[in-house]
């Protein structure tokens, strides 16, 4: 399908339509033409109305099937814009949703995709059925046979059904959270900007399969997979990525999936650095304030700039300046695997909740379950079997050295060491 993108931005600021043709892509759609302007809204057009007959000829001379706007628009705009142009017009959330719906594999993403859709309707649904019943456009088909108030009502209603759903949801998965965190293994989540490389890095780490592509949202549901960094064994997740100018209602609506990343002890934020400074500045500062709406900046965070097979090296100084003593950063190729030692070393430095012990326990307390509890929870560096009595040297969570301690009895003996 052709698109046509349009930016109106304001007097001092830099058009930039990069980005809007990576989504229209993502989509399936083929960006055939391109429109900025410099001005501020026009209230019926967003653009000015000489640009509105310049699009609307670049439409018909091009086989124009759909315009996305890189600006939000109200409805009568869009309803204006629908009329004068003779093709449907979106802005670029609806355009984000409907990539969401594309790539949604679960009914958790699936639910949380309907509610931001139907939090983004709600506000617009009397103007949109006031418009309808002019006449119908592109994207008001149906909706003047609704009256406003019920139209409204419905949606308020489809909202609250779907949030109880997503409730129990969130319900569930905060109890499995809590049971895995029971057994003292800690979690590290996968954050950042879209397509940064965050699945080809849980790849990486864990050797789990997950679908690795060059287009936007690929992961909507999250992916959890133990492994072993250090010789410690940690959860590792693999989260929904992060876009700039995403209202709220879109960030709230996919609570349930960014409880891997609040949860987490460690996060690994994610950045495409091989793009140029300031685009790489400016998409930390949207994963950054991301974060900060979410409520995770009290845990450690590491920056990690991907795609170090494509930086230079004098670049790759510069990046880790931008970060400065804020965070500890690393600069990767999760695909490669350049630097990854660097980055193991870095996340162990900051694992917590490890005690590293020898113990000498009789061989009648030394049941194969914990031998086996030793190997799967912890990094066990030696155990030998003496006089009757098992000695073993280990690094585990605290609570499972806390169970060796108390079988440390009758003749045995436990001592912490240097980790």
């Amino acid at each position: 399908m052709n698109v046509a993108i349009v930016h109106r931005y304001l007097p001092g600021e830099e058009p930039n339509l990069e980005e809007l043709a990576e989504l229209c892509a993502t989509a399936g759609y083929e960006v055939v033409y391109q429109l900025s302007q410099e001005r501020y809204p026009h209230s019926q057009y967003n653009i000015g109305p000489i640009k509105v007959k310049e699009l609307a000829g670049a439409v018909r001379k091009l086989g124009i099937n759909k315009v996305v706007f890189e600006n939000e628009l109200k409805p009568v705009q869009e309803y204006n814009l629908a009329k004068a142009l003779g093709v449907e017009v979106m802005d670029r959330f609806r355009l984000i949703l409907e990539i969401f719906t594309l790539h949604a594999p679960s009914l958790e993403a699936k639910l949380q995709i309907r509610l931001a859709q139907l939090r983004y309707e709600l506000p617009r649904a009397k103007e949109k059925v006031r418009l309808a019943k002019r006449g119908e456009q592109p994207g008001f088909h149906g909706l003047g046979a609704y009256e406003a108030d019920v139209y409204y009502e419905e949606i308020s209603k489809r909202i609250q059904k779907i949030q109880e759903k997503l409730e129990e949801i969130k319900r569930k998965k905060a109890l499995k959270i809590a049971r895995s965190r029971l057994g003292g293994i800690p979690s590290i989540a996968l954050a950042g900007y879209t397509n940064a490389g965050k699945s080809t890095l849980f790849r990486r780490l864990t050797g789990y399969p997950a679908t690795v592509s060059n287009q936007l949202f690929t992961t909507l549901s999250t992916k959890k997979r133990m492994t072993r960094i250090g010789g410690k064994p940690v959860y590792v997740s693999d989260t929904v990525g992060f876009i700039k100018n995403v209202p709220a209602i879109l960030v709230s609506a996919f609570m349930s999936t960014l409880m891997e990343v609040v949860e987490s002890d460690i996060v690994l934020l994610m950045v495409d650095g091989s793009l140029p400074i300031p685009e790489v500045q400016a998409r930390l500062n949207v994963a950054l304030s991301t974060l900060r709406q979410i409520g995770v900046m009290n845990k450690p965070i590491i920056i990690v700039f991907n795609k170090a097979d494509l930086i230079p090296v004098a670049k790759r100084k510069e990046l880790l300046e931008l970060v400065g003593d804020s965070f500890p950063a690393v600069v990767v190729s999760a695909k490669t695997g350049e630097n990854m030692g660097v980055l193991e070393k870095t996340i162990d430095s900051l694992l917590t909740g490890f005690i590293k012990f020898t113990a000498r326990i009789p061989i009648e307390s030394a049941e194969s379950w914990l031998l086996t509890q030793l190997r799967e929870r912890g990094r066990v560096e030696s155990i030998v079997f003496r006089d009757g009595f098992v000695e073993i040297t280990a690094v585990t969570p605290a609570q499972l050295a806390e169970k060796v301690r108390s079988l440390a009895w009758n003749g045995g003996d436990f001592q912490l060491s240097e980790a």
